[in-house]
């Protein structure tokens, strides 16, 4: 399936605080175009047609081929843009094969990924001779509903569409599957002077072809400075994995959120945020080592923070690998050894006693088990462990890694050390054999 992109306008709203072409305004570190064209490539889309208009030539310069953006891309110059988006939309009758199936979609309506995906996968129930719509019905939840092109909808049918409806029950996203049928509705249209692309599809709907996918996900049309803050929000809200501990979800999160909006559109790669985050857990080791637990504890938490935005950038610009990943977790481990390390050495140095190895070692066999077990799990069972889910009134034990660094800049800040080795010594393998307990009936 390819993807027909509208990116004609001259973004009129937007021009107080942004003069170059609209399609190619920055959001968290990405245009507009470029944040559409990446979240429908990782839905399997690899060829787009960018329909343009008043910013031709800028757009063509900008994104070139799509070689960096591993797709294809081929332009269409519409010198009637001034018209309605219709006549754009309808310019791409010149570039259409008979019989396809096309995603349409405006360049500066952004969509959560899961919301696409769910999407083209609804297309593929499309009757000939009918075209799908994206439209929300949960009104509540919609960004500047005055704005938006309302729908009366009658179960998953489109019956009326028009922007003044007093009567409606869902809004149109600005994102459709599109046959010869959505072509033609606008050809007829166009000959009646009515060139907007609504007046197409009012067409469609008239004679019961227009199907609606209600979206669950955010989206939002992306037209004035306060959509645009907005549409950052919902980014950054969107980055948060449902496999978050509760440290990280009400503590970690609000910070590591603020970093990523600000490093967004720097060059930093999440594997280089990895490494700054490694070598933190080796600042911190060192600090406890010479007896500075003060600035170890703090240390440990800033790099537990930094953890987060390796992966929020990677989410955020469509960075995600496996090695990524892979890389990742290898120097959270290290990382984690070597703090623990550090504060063994530190309580060893003071007292002399045997006890303190071996408490060191039992915190550091526990240390990776929360996470060893979360991937051993998704192995077997292939659902993803959410703490929420499966470990019940236990998840308020801080023996994930987010729980345990914020347990070690507490005992660091303290002066804790013994205590907080023991502690973590004891949560690790205690989670560890309650999570064994409460999952052993379901893998059985």
């Amino acid at each position: 399936m390819r993807a027909v992109l509208l990116a004609a306008g001259e973004g009129k709203r937007l021009r107080p605080f942004f003069q170059g072409p609209k399609p190619l305004m920055h959001l968290l570190g990405l245009s507009l175009l470029e944040r559409n064209i990446l979240t429908m490539r990782d839905c399997g889309i690899k060829e787009f047609i960018i329909v343009t208009g008043c910013y031709d030539e800028e757009i063509r310069e900008f994104l070139g081929k799509g070689d960096s953006l591993g797709v294809s891309l081929k332009y269409l110059h519409n010198s009637a843009w001034k018209l309605g988006n219709g006549v754009s939309a309808y310019a791409f009758h010149r570039e259409y094969r008979n019989g396809e199936k096309f995603i349409l979609m405006m360049c500066d309506h952004i969509f959560e990924p899961k919301v696409v995906k769910s999407f083209i996968t609804a297309a593929e129930k499309l009757a000939e001779g009918e075209v799908l719509l994206a439209a929300d019905k949960r009104l509540e939840k919609v960004w500047d509903l005055e704005e938006c092109t309302k729908i009366k909808a009658e179960t998953n049918k489109g019956l009326y569409l028009g922007k003044n409806l007093t009567e409606y029950n869902a809004v149109d996203c600005g994102l459709f599957i599109g046959t010869k049928a959505l072509l033609n509705s606008l050809a007829e249209a166009i000959a009646e002077k009515k060139y907007n692309l609504t007046d197409g599809v009012k067409r469609l709907a008239e004679k019961g072809k227009l199907k609606l996918h209600f979206v669950e996900g955010f989206w939002i049309d992306v037209d004035d400075l306060p959509s645009l803050k907005e549409a950052e929000k919902m980014l950054l809200k969107s980055l948060i994995p449902p496999k978050d501990g509760l440290i990280s979800k009400w503590i970690n999160r609000r910070f590591s959120l603020r970093l990523t909006k600000i490093l967004a559109s720097t060059d930093l790669t999440p594997n280089q945020i990895t490494l700054i985050s490694f070598f933190l857990c080796l600042a911190s080791a060192w600090c406890f080592a010479v007896v500075s637990p003060f600035w170890g504890g703090l240390l440990a938490q800033l790099s537990s923070i930094i953890d987060g935005v390796d992966g929020e950038i990677a989410r955020l610009k469509f960075l995600k690998s496996n090695y990524g990943a892979l890389f990742d977790a290898i120097l959270d481990r290290y990382g984690d050894f070597a703090i623990v390390i550090g504060m063994t050495y530190a309580w060893f140095s003071g007292t002399g006693g045997v006890f303190a190895l071996l408490v060191g070692l039992v915190a550091l066999a526990g240390m990776p088990m929360s996470m060893l077990f979360k991937e051993k799990f998704k192995a077997i069972s292939g659902k993803q462990f959410i703490p929420e889910d499966y470990d019940g009134v236990f998840r308020f034990v801080p023996a994930n890694r987010d729980g345990r660094l914020l347990l070690i800049m507490l005992g660091g800040v303290f002066n804790l050390l013994p205590f907080t080795l023991i502690l973590l010594a004891v949560i690790s393998h205690f989670q560890t054999l309650m999570r064994l307990v409460k999952v052993g009936n379901q893998l059985q």
